[in-house]
């Protein structure tokens, strides 16, 4: 079963060391795309006050940088960077996805996805190999629609009851239905169907502003410290 992990290294471990440690306000994330070449990440978005396009062109890691949008303060660039870092080539070899990618002056953060544990463990082991100090922080299984082989953001029961909930007016202002009467008709108590209501929020909240989905629902996580590694036949266990 595929796996998402979530990964980090320092900002000097990674590109754009330059950009981010020139400026300390700057942020730098991905542009969610569906690649259909063979370049790796060519879109970021920039923001903070000294967001600069010429900032990055006069980064030794990029060798074109063009501004493509600008909206609410933030830059959506262009990039050509040297592909030719340990981590990139480590998930290309081990088909690795790249669901986000973070980066400021405290470091890079990237939610990674994984065909399996063992291309997970192929990674790690690729990195620590070329001497990138990547930090595993937390993996979790993910869990697939019938439809279009979306990844579910929701279990079917936690589905369900938010259907019901939106359906009967409990998001109403003022509410049209309790707890009380969602419990009665799911035949559970009211504190059930209270956790069940906030966990599906949640979860929709995790997916629409990209952050990594809290534990529960759907598919099962593991989270682990600083410098653990991810479970292989050869690596340290969660």
């Amino acid at each position: 079963m595929s796996l998402c992990a979530r990964v980090s290294l320092s900002a000097e471990a990674f590109r754009l060391a330059a950009t981010l440690s020139a400026r300390t306000d700057v942020r730098v994330s991905f542009e969610r795309v569906v690649p259909l070449d063979s370049r790796v990440m060519p879109y970021l978005w920039m923001t903070g006050a000294d967001a600069s396009v010429d900032q990055l062109r006069a980064d030794p890691d990029v060798t074109r940088a063009e501004l493509l949008a600008s909206s609410n303060g933030g830059l959506l660039v262009g990039v050509d960077w040297r592909t030719d870092h340990p981590l990139l080539g480590a998930l290309s070899n081990t088909d690795a996805a790249c669901l986000r990618g973070i980066g400021t002056t405290d470091g890079w953060q990237f939610s990674l996805r994984f065909p399996s544990r063992d291309r997970l463990a192929d990674c790690y082991r690729e990195c620590a190999e070329a001497g990138v100090p990547l930090t595993v922080e937390r993996i979790h299984t993910t869990a697939w629609s019938v439809e279009g082989g979306h990844e579910a953001v929701l279990t079917d029961l936690q589905r369900e009851t938010l259907a019901a909930a939106l359906e009967r007016g409990y998001f109403a202002v003022p509410r049209a239905a309790t707890l009380q009467d969602l419990a009665r008709e799911f035949d559970v108590s009211d504190t059930a169907i209270s956790q069940r209501i906030r966990r599906g929020v949640a979860r929709l909240l995790a997916a629409e502003l990209g952050e990594d989905r809290p534990a529960g629902g759907t598919g099962s996580s593991t989270t682990g410290g600083a410098g653990d590694a991810p479970p292989g036949d050869d690596l340290p266990q969660f």
